[in-house]
């Protein structure tokens, strides 16, 4: 019953785990992803808006494909977060958590008494249906990632607090760029992001490393789309797991390298 946690195995084996994040609805990404050695999804409720079925098949489809699956969901909603646990799902995303009673009730919903508040149902996913199996899955359950993302300045005031209801080796933090830098004002017309935007992710970065906190981000890129010297400079600069843009982003931009350099090819 025990599925690998590819996130867990990269990172001890000193790798940086890369990922992407999953909107389209459809289980053949999965395919893809495991087709290509993706580490990880992240499967999307906040702005894909996927509903409870979809994103099961979603899950069972990467544990199918070795890909290890992780959910972002709208908001703290416990029940469904617990849902999520029971699914088999690795680490759950929490966007905009910005002082520690937040972080405070996602770890909660994420967890079993005595640890937590997550109501017990033997019959489920990742207990492959067996009440047999239910002290094997307790402790996986206690291993699902809680991931807060870090997209408000205001949240760097409570960057210490977050962090101190995180468990090192398991939990880890993931900074949005896109809505740090639209609450600085928005992107500038190149479309790069704000100044104050590096200075967040920088400041994130140092409180997690000073916490021994994993750090997730996503590359900075041009409009031509990310590359591997992208994913190595976010490394560098102090990443645990990298994940890419949405599927639909790199579909797209894969797509568009093609499609633009054969409009003006001519027939002979």
């Amino acid at each position: 019953m025990t599925r690998e946690n590819k996130i867990f195995t990269a990172i001890r084996a000193g790798r940086a785990p890369i990922g992407f994040f999953n909107y389209i609805k459809d289980p053949t990404i999965q395919y893809i992803a495991g087709a290509v050695g993706m580490d990880f999804t992240i499967i999307d409720m906040e702005h894909a808006i996927m509903d409870r079925e979809t994103v099961e098949v979603m899950v069972m489809a990467a544990e199918r494909n070795d890909v290890t699956p992780l959910v972002r969901m709208p908001d703290v909603i416990p029940w469904q977060m617990r849902s999520l646990v029971e699914m088999g799902v690795k680490g759950v995303l929490i966007p905009h958590v910005h002082d520690k009673e937040t972080a405070q009730k996602a770890q909660l919903a994420l967890r079993y008494p005595p640890n937590g508040t997550a109501s017990t149902c033997r019959s489920n996913h990742a207990t492959s249906f067996r009440p047999r199996n239910w002290k094997e899955y307790m402790k996986e359950a206690e291993e699902v990632s809680f991931i807060p993302m870090i997209e408000d300045p205001a949240a760097i005031d409570h960057l210490e607090e977050i962090i101190s209801v995180l468990k090192p080796g398991r939990d880890i933090v993931m900074f949005g760029k896109a809505d740090y830098g639209q609450a600085l004002g928005g992107l500038r017309e190149d479309g790069t992001f704000p100044e104050g935007v590096q200075e967040g992710y920088e400041k994130t970065i140092e409180i997690c490393r000073k916490h021994g906190i994993w750090f997730m981000a996503c590359p900075s890129a041009p409009a031509s789309g990310q590359k591997p010297e992208h994913v190595q400079k976010v490394i560098d600069e102090g990443c645990s797991a990298v994940c890419l843009n949405t599927d639909q982003l790199v579909i797209a931009d894969a797509l568009e390298q093609i499609v633009s350099q054969c409009k003006d090819m001519k027939l002979k």
